[in-house]
């Protein structure tokens, strides 16, 4: 049975951490404008070069953001492969089968994750649940042990799909 008690506490708590996040996204946003607005003053050379490295440095930090997050969408996707290459319908509910819930949240780079990794169940909490704010450099370490998690699962149901046809997993 499910304990709706427990589903809404859940629920209350990730609206808060979205909400915090909001705030901080927020505040980073004015910050950095704040300090573009202050920071205006005569173009010099070195202010130029360093205005081209910072620039490189924030372009870096997106490409990481983004490769990162389809890293982690692609990691997904394959562990709901069939032994044919082809991504269709696997019953998660089945004990054994891993169960990824992957959402992107774009106004704040944050990338939630769920693992349930003997199958989904609405009565279990999941084995593995984090919320990676992408443009956190402390959240990248958490984005990489996620990473190798999934490469862990996925090895582990290729390993338990030898032998067996695409009828077991339609």
């Amino acid at each position: 049975m499910i304990d709706e008690k427990i589903l809404l506490q859940e629920l209350d708590e990730m609206i808060k951490i979205q909400q915090k996040s909001v705030e901080l996204a927020a505040y980073m946003k004015v910050r950095n404008l704040i300090k573009e607005k202050s920071a205006h003053g005569a173009a010099t050379p070195t202010s130029t070069l360093q205005n081209r490295q910072k620039q490189y440095n924030t372009d870096r930090k997106k490409s990481e953001i983004r490769k990162t997050a389809v890293e982690i969408f692609d990691l997904s996707l394959r562990l709901q492969e069939t032994t044919d290459g082809t991504i269709g319908w696997i019953d998660w509910r089945e004990p054994g089968i891993p169960c990824v819930y992957v959402e992107y949240h774009g106004a704040t780079a944050v990338l939630s994750v769920k693992i349930w990794e003997n199958g989904f169940s609405a009565e279990q909490r999941p084995d593995y649940s984090t919320m990676l704010f992408l443009d956190n450099p402390n959240c990248m370490i958490e984005a990489g042990y996620l990473k190798e998690k999934l490469m862990g699962l996925l090895e582990e149901r290729r390993g338990s799909d030898n032998g067996k046809d695409d009828s077991d997993h339609n």
